[in-house]
């Protein structure tokens, strides 16, 4: 036999999972009250000798004692610790206990307050003989773990704690909190559930205490020298009062987070604190399934899906983005092997909240881990994203030396295959076009033939691989736009550039380039013709029901430019990429309605406005760099320069993004009414309430059970949903809402960032959809999100609010472009207006008030 002291986790003996627990305490560096190990090998003669028969094995081990020469070395032992004044306590280590996957919380016996030899000798036999008491037994046998336990067993110094408690590193009720437990005296009252605990539960990423609650504690378990573990009446003065200070608090926080990070695993943690010294007498791992925290932000993404969609939409943009990044992994060359292990993270790129679409950041952030620089790309991302506030639980995953030199290969290919596509990207984004506007052309010209469900899906399979599946050049600019963006923003602080966002923002102004611009360039034309034709105006300015209609018949001429204009632009409209949105090619009358804000002011479109910002922005760069090197200056050109046309490619590439949603949503009305004729719908639009695959089954001629009553159904979830408030972000499982201080401040005033300068007074108008009044003509335009659909409303409008937007986001691109003074991310802008209202706003300082607090 031996005892182990002190105990080292290479000592070749079963010394259990607890003691394992401890050791690794100890090598962390933390306070650990002293102890030795009396390992499963001296137990194990016993247990082989009594076969499988169980209830002999405890019996065998109840007489267990140790040979004279161990009893001798644990009196010396003892007496180094001032044994028997100082107390000791007898605890379990199976060796399958405090595990991973199996805790057998409470199930081994336990013997505190030893101050007698024998009783101690005693307590060691009782205490491996609880291996085999009945509750463990049938712990063993519900956890199917093998009946023959390894008992081995632990005597420590007993602390006289003046507090004790328990840490769940990771609470699994709440995955972004800490639960801190504890209670006056000994921790027996706590773990057995006899006494009240305070409860402190902080947050996980900077320890601040989101809750907590402050029992009255009126007893305490407190080590008495004769009688051990005694239930006494709490001092009246600290019944009321906090057991763990601030400062042991933090402590503790700081030490868990170690813990869980040192194990791998978030832990269960036992804890004392004697004279103000604190120590730690267990961590487990945590048996209980944690579940994993999913954030959910719609960032920039709902500038493109604003509001409540359809579960078409949803299921569209699923599949797309999953298409798109799954060839961005054939772009990189990304191991077929690996590919598939990522295949679970494309497909969940998108998440549906209460009908809204969002980013799934967890798995974006899980992409770019096929990418080196992982900590960069994630910040250059976050930026291009418009995430306000990153998640910091997703790290680029820790690799070992072999693992980065295996891996070093496939990152070099991937790394030189993107430069090279970087380098070659005035060809690709060419030869991208020429092949849209060959296949878009045809398209319109084939459609009239398809009159067929089979047809439908034949084209939709056809638009796939002819487009969708050849979306490389747009993902390869997006990542040069992300990259070139870091790189310029670190230039540009490297020069002195306080705020390189808003600079960047000036420097680009005034660029009459960008694709995004022309719609209202294009219509501004339109509108010239229009003008010194009265009759022609005044049809418009009225805007009957059947305005297009009645230009065909009276001015065929004009009717031709208006049907170039929406062959051309006639998707881009609010809400483009929603499927279920009416479009200008859908509805021409939208067109009018925009084209009568033209003909309705005096006012010339300047798309010229704000070239004053680039001028005042590039002297204020060469004033910084006037005394800077060669070298810093080339580069830094170089590199906006290159940025900017990336930008202008991301812009124009994303008109055919929007012009390839609008042949998918032609395809999928013409289901719509395909299917409404043959009975199986009510209504052409019933079909945006089905998802991709029920769709292309229904085509198919193949059943789908209960069609009516399941739209039925969706329909009323998605109308329900709109009446509901939804954050920008949502983290599943939701966060505890922190106790924050609630300041009264003025209710007339609103505050944004102030994205375009310019001061501005005038009436409200809150647009959320196409079928809103749309006439902006010398108003305020305020939104929940705006996309390049919203440009032909700019132009005559006096100013843009947004609720939620990024300052590098094309919408604000184009508002900089225009000149119009605009605001972002205001609070609640869209509930705390209305309509009507009167307000003045001041671009610069991002500050609204309210001066009628009635609309008109």
């Amino acid at each position: 036999m031996t005892i182990l002291y002190p105990v080292k986790r290479d000592s070749g003996l079963t010394i259990g999972g607890k003691a394992k627990g401890l050791v690794k305490l100890l090598e962390t560096g933390i306070n650990v009250p002293d102890f030795l190990v009396i390992p499963a090998e001296n137990f194990s003669p016993l247990i082989s000798q009594q076969g499988l028969a169980v209830s002999n094995i405890k019996d065998a081990l109840l007489q267990f004692t140790l040979h004279e020469e161990d009893q001798q070395r644990l009196k010396k032992i003892l007496a180094g610790w001032g044994f028997p004044e100082q107390s000791v306590i007898v605890r379990s280590s199976i060796a399958d206990e405090d595990g991973a996957q199996d805790a057998f919380a409470g199930i081994m016996s336990s013997y505190p307050n030893l101050r007698d030899f024998n009783d101690l000798l005693q307590a060691i036999a009782h205490c491996a003989a609880s291996a085999y008491s009945q509750e463990a037994i049938a712990y063993r046998a519900q956890r199917s773990l093998s009946n023959l336990a390894q008992p081995a067993v632990i005597v420590q110094k007993q602390l006289n704690s003046d507090s004790s408690g328990v840490v769940f590193s990771t609470y699994p009720q709440y995955p972004e909190e800490m639960a801190i437990h504890a209670v006056w005296g000994l921790g027996e009252g706590l773990v057995d559930g006899e006494l009240d605990p305070d409860e402190f539960y902080l947050l996980k990423k900077d320890g601040s205490v989101t809750h907590q609650i402050i029992a009255v504690k009126e007893q305490q378990f407190k080590l008495d020298q004769q009688r051990g573990a005694q239930l006494v009446d709490v001092d009246p003065i600290r019944k009321n009062i906090p057991c763990l200070t601030d400062a042991q608090l933090q402590q503790l926080f700081t030490v868990s987070i170690a813990l869980e990070k040192w194990n791998g695993h978030p832990q269960d943690i036992e804890f004392v604190i004697e004279d103000n010294e604190l120590y730690f007498v267990q961590s487990r791992h945590i048996t209980q399934v944690i579940p994993q925290i999913i954030v959910y932000d719609n960032s920039n993404i709902q500038e493109s899906y604003c509001g409540v969609t359809t579960p078409l939409t949803f299921s569209f943009a699923q599949r797309v983005y999953f298409t798109v990044y799954q060839q961005t992994m054939i772009l990189l060359s990304v191991p077929e092997k690996m590919a598939k292990t990522y295949q679970p993270v494309l497909e969940n790129l998108l998440g549906l909240v209460k009908g809204r679409i969002y980013y799934n950041i967890n798995n974006w952030y899980r992409g770019l881990q096929v990418l080196p620089s992982f900590k960069q790309n994630k910040e250059d991302m976050e930026r291009m994203m418009g995430l306000e506030d990153p998640v910091d639980f997703i790290s680029d995953t820790k690799k070992s030396f072999a693992e980065k030199l295996k891996l070093m290969p496939m990152f070099l290919t991937s790394l030189s295959r993107l430069l090279l596509a970087f380098r070659k990207l005035d060809r690709l984004v060419v030869i991208f076009h020429d092949h849209f506007s060959a296949y878009y052309d045809l398209f319109y010209q084939r459609l009239p033939t398809w009159t067929k469900g089979s047809e439908i899906v034949e084209q939709i399979k056809a638009l796939d691989e002819a487009l969708l599946k050849h979306w490389t050049t747009p993902i390869v600019n997006d990542f040069y736009v992300m990259m070139m963006n870091g790189k310029v923003r670190r230039k540009l602080i490297k020069a002195g550039i306080q705020e390189p966002e808003e600079f960047v923002s000036r420097y680009f102004s005034g660029n009459q380039q960008i694709e995004s611009a022309q719609p209202a360039v294009v219509m501004q034309k339109i509108a010239l013709e229009a003008m010194p034709q009265p009759e022609l105006k005044a049809l418009i300015i009225q805007l009957p029901a059947d305005v297009h209609e009645l230009i065909k018949m009276q001015f065929p001429k004009f009717y031709a430019t208006v049907n170039d204009f929406i062959h051309t632009y006639g998707d881009r409209t609010v809400g483009e990429l929603k499927l279920e949105t009416v479009t200008m090619r859908l509805s021409p009358r939208i067109f009018y309605s925009y084209l009568r804000n033209y003909l309705s002011t005096e006012n010339t479109f300047q798309t010229s406005a704000s070239a004053h910002l680039h001028e005042s922005a590039a002297r204020e760069l060469e004033d910084l760099l006037q005394n800077r090197s060669y070298f810093l200056k080339r580069g830094l050109h170089r590199s906006l320069r290159k940025l900017q046309e990336g930008i202008q490619y991301r812009e124009a590439m994303r008109l055919e993004r929007t012009r390839m949603f609008g042949m998918y949503r032609t395809l999928y009305l013409k289901a719509g009414s395909l299917l409404m004729q043959s009975g199986v719908l009510s209504s052409a639009d019933d079909i945006f309430y089905l998802t991709e695959p029920e769709i292309h089954t229904l085509l198919l001629h193949e059943e789908l059970p209960q069609t009516a009553a399941v739209i039925a159904e969706r329909k009323k979830t998605f109308e329900g949903y709109k009446l509901e408030e939804v954050p920008a972000r949502v983290i599943v499982p939701a966060p505890r809402n922190k106790l924050v201080e609630v300041i009264d401040d003025d209710p007339y005033t609103l505050r944004g960032t102030g994205c375009v300068p310019g001061a501005v007074t005038a009436e409200v108008i809150i647009i959320r959809g196409p079928e809103d009044d749309l006439d902006v003509n010398g108003k305020i335009v305020c939104a929940l999100r705006t996309d390049p659909g919203w440009v032909a409303l700019f132009p005559t409008c006096k100013a843009v609010l947004i609720e939620k937007g990024s300052a590098l986001s094309h919408s604000v691109i184009l508002l900089r472009e225009f000149g119009i003074p605009a605001i972002i991310n205001i609070p609640g802008l869209t509930n705390k207006l209305s309509s009507g209202q009167r307000i003045s706003m001041n671009g610069t300082s991002g500050i609204i008030k309210i001066i009628d607090d009635e609309p008109n």
